[in-house]
């Protein structure tokens, strides 16, 4: 079984304040000490110490411990990053590898994911997750519904409330008491999320994107703490808002965290397999058991697919060239 764990909080003595108001100005906020949680890999370590022992910790259930580093995969987006992947769960990369394959055979219209009528994702939907594709919203649509139905399975009471972007199902009742409510928004392809976090009584930003000046952010005038984060850049990746978000949902409890795979490009690839794999294998999903046959099928297929699009992407490459 697949242990995601939450590593052990670190202390800091005397760490620079990673909470800045948005009225102060960057040298009041910078002189300020606050204790920095220290997060490892998503691959040993958990989103919420209190999911430990429930399957991956995001939703999933099943036995899926095998590894196997030799595995032939067709994704261009995989394949590009085979040494991150080494200690990934084979079932996860069979189905990532799926699910984000970009190849006329296999169409984009494919439902993959279906948690209620207002949060499936498509093949289509899905290859949003990739690099430098601005994600769509149904994605944190459903990611939104995961977390809250995980707080749900914890807790009689939802110690913390995610909010979609364009709908949220009757079903999943927000409470209003909870410590942290999450409230994702999408402004012009800029993923970042607000928390209003009720045990602090502040409403925090949670954005990639540093505010080195909040007073001229329309965004930062609407919160009153910004969270400063060592991966925040003034000119971001925006296409990677969407990844930053879903982490920031998955990891933030009212304290500034550090997590060694937002730091670095390249380790940001590992963490969108990781997170594409927690939303089709999620027990949720109303068509996992189907969506895994169709791996199945897919794996005994795999050598012709493999040489029909390798042969095409060659093809792709000479006609680009002219």
């Amino acid at each position: 079984m697949i242990s995601f764990k939450r590593s052990t909080r670190t202390e800091l003595a005397r760490t620079p304040d990673k909470r800045m108001r948005s009225t102060d100005t960057m040298e009041e906020a910078d002189v300020m000490a606050v204790p920095i949680r220290l997060a490892g890999s998503l691959n040993d370590t958990c989103v919420r110490s209190r999911w430990r022992g429930r399957g991956d910790g995001l939703g999933c259930t099943l036995q899926c411990v095998d590894i196997d580093e030799n595995v032939l995969l067709v994704a261009r987006s995989l394949r590009l990053n085979m040494s991150l992947l080494k200690n990934v769960q084979t079932l996860r990369k069979y189905v990532v590898d799926y699910c984000l394959l970009d190849d006329w055979n296999y169409a984009r219209n494919e439902q993959l994911v279906y948690y209620n009528r207002h949060a499936a994702l498509t093949r289509a939907n899905m290859l949003t997750m990739l690099p430098d594709v601005v994600l769509c919203d149904v994605v944190i649509e459903c990611w939104s519904m995961l977390m809250n139905r995980l707080e749900t399975d914890e807790y009689d009471f939802k110690r913390m409330s995610f909010f979609g972007i364009v709908h949220m199902d009757s079903q999943d009742v927000f409470n209003l008491n909870a410590d942290f409510l999450f409230v994702p928004f999408n402004i012009e392809g800029h993923f970042a999320c607000v928390c209003f976090n009720y045990k602090s009584g502040t409403v925090d930003l949670l954005d990639h994107q540093l505010h080195p000046d909040p007073n001229k952010s329309k965004i930062c005038k609407l919160t009153s703490v910004i969270i400063k984060f060592p991966w925040q850049s003034s000119s971001p990746n925006l296409p990677e808002s969407g990844l930053f978000t879903m982490m920031y949902m998955l990891m933030y409890d009212g304290n500034p965290f550090d997590h060694e795979d937002l730091r670095r490009k390249i380790s940001r690839r590992y963490l969108v397999v990781q997170l594409t794999a927690a939303l089709i294998l999620a027990d949720i999903n109303t068509i996992r058991d189907e969506v895994v046959g169709k791996v199945n099928k897919f794996l005994v297929e795999k050598d012709d697919i493999w040489t029909r699009v390798h042969a095409q992407r060659k093809i792709n490459k000479i006609v680009k060239k002219k």
